[in-house]
């Protein structure tokens, strides 16, 4: 089975698995997790829930931005745990790309689900402005 944890600074995890929920339906493999500055390491509360799952699942760990403590500490846990695939990055479409996902994701439909997901960030003024010619104070 695919297990999802989100995992990021804030109540964007949260935010993120009740956006999912109402668009995808209920969602009994994505648990989210904030980081606060005055709570334990995110990185605990994520290892507890790695173990809780079979040594079977896929499990993919969604973080929100590259380089950050959220990141940087479940990139110090990963060596722990083989079956995780860590991605950082976090937007709805790649949550919801990977969540759709029933089986084992191979390879490449896992590079198609991320190339996805970076694509479906568009200025949307600029895109206006080449396809239509028109500046914004036009329309």
């Amino acid at each position: 089975m695919n297990q999802i944890i989100l995992a990021s600074h804030g109540e964007l995890a949260k935010g993120m698995l009740q956006t999912v929920s109402m668009l995808i339906g209920e969602t009994k493999n994505i648990y989210a997790f904030g980081s606060y500055r005055e709570e334990q390491s995110i990185a605990v509360k994520v290892r507890a829930q790695l173990h809780m799952f079979d040594s079977a699942d896929d499990v993919y760990v969604l973080t929100d931005i590259f380089g950050g403590s959220v990141n940087n500490e479940i990139l110090g846990i990963l060596s722990e745990f083989p079956n995780v695939t860590l991605l950082t990055g976090m937007n709805l479409m790649l949550v919801i790309g990977i969540a759709s996902q029933t089986n084992k994701i191979a390879q490449d439909t896992l590079a198609t689900i991320v190339s996805e997901s970076q694509n479906g960030v568009v200025n949307c003024n600029k895109l206006i402005e080449e396809k239509m010619g028109m500046e914004m104070d036009d329309l």
